[in-house]
């Protein structure tokens, strides 16, 4: 799997498979995930999506758990974007 890392408060080309790391006003980390599933010997990947999540206390964390994700629905290249909650950059 290839990872691109966007600066702070860049998007993801909008059909790209991209992890979404918000920072909430708690100093905590949620994730927000798109990805076309594309495992196995399936000839149509399938759109999948993961809409909040744990928390985590970390950004390292929050980046593991949202990459590991990708992985295990076969994303070739993911985009790594970081927002507050609130949509404003780090």
């Amino acid at each position: 799997m290839h990872v691109v890392r966007l600066s702070a408060g860049e998007l993801a080309p909008p059909e790209a498979d991209c992890v979404t790391i918000e920072q909430r006003d708690d100093g905590r980390f949620v994730l927000n995930g798109t990805a076309l599933m594309a495992c196995g010997d399936t000839e149509e990947a399938e759109s999948i999506s993961m809409i909040g999540s744990e928390p985590y206390s970390s950004y390292d964390d929050a980046e593991a758990a949202g990459l590991a994700w990708a992985a295990d629905h076969c994303a070739g290249e993911v985009y790594v974007s970081t927002l507050w909650l609130g949509g404003l950059p780090i």
